[in-house]
Formats: C-alpha cells, structure tokens, sequence
C-alpha cells in the first residue's frame, strides 16, 4: 500500500481515531499490529505470510539467544536471518554470473529462480539483525510481548522503507501508554502533509525527465545528461526524505517519536559527512554492526579495508546488480582517500569560498555515483557516462529548460522546507501561518497527485 494513496489515506484516519478512543494499551497495540499487517498485505498478500513467519521465528531466536547465552546459537540466529535475505533478493544474481562464467567454458547452466523481492525485506531484516546483536551484547532486555515485539518489527510508520528504528528507541515508547497531545499531533500532521509534497510536488515531477534522460543515455546531449543527473540527486532526495518525513509525522500522531534520517546531506563538506547526513539510520547501523566490529578506525593498517568493505556491503544491501556494488564501492574508496589524505577532519575549518567549492565538489562526485544507483544495469550506467563526457552525434533535448528551473526551485525549496520539518520551526510559527502554509501544500499536492508513483526505495 503506497502512502500517497486513498486506501492508505482511509486506513490511517481508521486506526488513529480507534488507537486514540481505546484506554487500553494493549488494545491499542491490537490496533497499530492490525492496520500495519493491512498496509503490508495489501500490496500483495503472500508477503504478509513471509513478514508473519519472520516475525514469529526471530520472537524465538530471541529467547533463543538470550536463554543459552551461546555463540553459536547466537550465529544461527543472525545467518538465519541472512539466508533469508540473500534468498530471496540476491540469489537469482547469483545464479545469473555464474551461468555467464560457467557458460564460456560449457553449457551448464543453474536454474532460474523467480521468487518476488518482499517489501522491505532489507529493512526489517536490519532492524532484526540489531535487535539480535543489541540482545547478546546486553545492550537491551529482551522482548517478552509477542504483541509489542510484533508491532516493533512491523509497525507501518516505518516497516517498509525506514527509518531502520532500533529496539531502545521504539519498544520502551510501545511500553508506556501515550497520552494525547494536541501539539505533538498538529506537528505530525504537519509532517506528513510535508512529506507528501516533497514526494509529489517535486520527486515525482523530477522523475519523468530523469526517467526520461536514463531510457535515451545514447541519444541525449551531454549538457542534458549533466542537468539530469543533478535531477536524480534532487529526485532520490525528495523521494526518500518525503517517505522518511511522512513516516516521522505517522510516528508523531501516535505519540510516537521516530529518528530523523536526512540532515541537508548536499551541504555535505567531506564524504564522512555526508554519510551523517544521508539515510542516517543506515549509515548509523553499518557503522555499530559493521564497521566497527570489523575493526573501525582503531587499526590504521585495516581502516581502509574496513570503510572500502563497509560501504561495498551497503550497496550490495540496496541492490543485486553490479551497478550497486560499484556505487557502493566508489563511497568507500572516496571515504578511504579521504582518511588517508585528512580531508574529512581539514574541511571543518574550512570557510567562505573554499566552504563552498568542497561542497561544489562534494556534490559533484556524489552525483556521478548516483548514476550507477539510478541506472538500470552496469551497461546503462556505462553508456550514460558516455554521454555525459563524450558528447554524442545527433543529440535530443527535452524540456531541459523547465528541469533546470524544477531543479533549482527544490534546492531553494529543500533548505527552507528542513529548516520548518528538522528544527520544528513550523510550531514556533503563528497559526495563520501554520495554516496558510499546509493549505498551499495540499493544494499543490492535490494538483500533482494524480501519479500516483511508488517510493524508490520500496524496491530495497
């Protein structure tokens, strides 16, 4: 079920009036379990079956852990929890390179595999995997309830694309009993109107010429290749921003406080900093259940190896495809460069127009490896690097004029809205405001609604 759908929009309005009219916070639970196993099995209900069990085996795994104190059952738990992932979203890519390898050599040749890629399975696998971590080291106590350690896993704020909610931070507020507060509602509602408008108004808009520029890389002119890519960059922005923003304000009107996730990452003054800034809840899990294990920075002979591998595994886990990995890779070979030469800790004293061009060049490669992100596969991603510095013969434009002006309008637009949604600076406003400004949101969104496309990262 998307959230910029009617069905999403009369469900959502249903369980807030039946969460905030029940007493009982165990009714209450009832309530959020229910409409969040409706949200997932709407999209298609097989895999609710999937979500159901997966739920149901870690609620053991978990008792598991924590009853017999073992390493070794504490390593079936997490590889459990791995295989199921890798099967279902990694193993038809297996087969497909080995196929291609063993088929220069004879014709043997692995089955294929056509299993669908369940919602959010990278999502609530992570949230499982720390949860699991976070237990056998003693971090968190664990979950008795079946009933809240359920909704922690699958409450549909957040169960599809984020944020990945940690158990210290969501289960203690299932524990406690919310009581209503007018405030604290009025703001997630206001963040979900947000929300909403960065998606349609701006990410879903950018997506018709971006789409467009990536189905035509041979064709197109360099300069348009160029400007697309800066679209994409604003497109992936506005797309995953607007969810993770309507998810914080789903979370508010519950009583519910959710972690932020996007700090303006293109004002990013080193790749380490955007990394603080950019999907901060993963960024955050890699680096206490990867990273760091690994080693972290504590062994200068192994910090490369530990960034370059973190980052590679980050983009192997938004993806099955070559494009993915090299994405990932490219980030952890930048943040490497960037440790060796003392960039990363140099750009903090940096001021005026240096400030500026370290954020100019930031964002510049950053954008160049959003094009093995966005591309459909390594040879797309291939030939619209083409494009971008070999310019081709016979080029197409296509309303290049008006994605410039989209562009800048979302960069102007993406500051001042973050300053309203991060800092709360939409409360500290008068009420004629408050107003004026969500009724040109939905009147906008109103207007652009008609869409209707899926969040990019549905698909993760």
């Amino acid at each position: 079920m998307l959230f910029n759908s009617i069905v999403f929009i009369c469900l959502h309005l249903i369980s807030l009036i039946s969460y905030w009219s029940l007493k009982s916070q165990k009714l209450r639970l009832y309530v959020l379990l229910i409409s969040s196993l409706i949200f997932y099995g709407w999209h298609y209900w097989p895999g609710l079956l999937l979500l159901i069990a997966t739920i149901l085996i870690n609620y053991g795994l978990s008792w598991a852990v924590d009853t017999y104190k073992s390493k070794k059952v504490f390593t079936a738990a997490i590889a459990i929890n791995l295989l199921n992932l890798c099967w279902f979203k990694y193993i038809d890519f297996v087969f497909e390179n080995i196929n291609h390898f063993f088929s220069l050599f004879s014709s043997i040749k692995m089955p294929e595999v056509s299993y669908w890629l369940p919602l959010g399975i990278s999502f609530y696998t992570f949230q499982f995997l720390g949860y699991l971590v976070d237990l056998k080291r003693g971090d968190i106590k664990r979950e008795t309830s079946l009933l809240r350690f359920a909704v922690f896993k699958c409450l549909y704020a957040q169960l599809i694309a984020g944020p990945i909610v940690r158990a210290s931070e969501l289960l203690p507020q299932l524990k406690e009993k919310q009581t209503f507060n007018l405030t604290t509602f009025q703001k997630g509602f206001f963040l979900m109107i947000g929300g909403f408008f960065i998606k349609i108004c701006t990410a879903d808009v950018l997506s018709q010429y971006v789409d467009y520029a990536f189905l035509n890389a041979t064709t197109i002119s360099t300069l348009h290749a160029w400007i697309s890519i800066y679209g994409f960059a604003f497109q992936i922005l506005g797309d995953f921003w607007g969810y993770s923003t309507i998810a914080i304000g789903i979370g508010a009107m519950y009583g519910i406080q959710l972690p932020n996730n996007f700090y303006f990452p293109y004002r990013a003054i080193s790749f380490q900093d955007f990394w603080r800034r950019w999907h901060i809840t993963l960024s955050e899990w890699f680096r206490d259940y990867l990273y760091i294990p690994l080693g972290g920075s504590k062994t200068k002979k192994l910090i490369y190896r530990n960034l370059i591998l973190t980052m590679t595994i980050a983009g192997i886990w938004h993806g099955a495809g070559w494009n993915f990995i090299l994405w990932g890779l490219g980030h952890g070979l930048f943040l490497a460069l960037e440790r060796k030469l003392g960039h990363a800790k140099s750009a903090k004293n940096l001021k005026g127009i240096k400030l500026w061009a370290k954020r100019f060049l930031i964002f510049n490669v950053v954008c160049l490896l959003w094009v093995f992100f966005r591309a459909e596969n390594f040879q797309n991603a291939m030939d619209f690097f083409s494009t971008l510095f070999l310019p081709p013969y016979g080029t197409k434009m296509h309303h290049l004029e008006t994605l410039i002006i989209i562009i800048l309008l979302f960069a102007l637009l993406s500051y001042s809205l973050g300053k309203l949604f991060i800092e709360d600076r939409f409360l500290k406003l008068n009420l004629f405001k408050q107003i004026a400004i969500t009724v040109l949101m939905l009147l906008l969104i109103l207007g652009y609604a008609e869409a209707k496309l899926d969040f990019i990262y549905f698909v993760f």
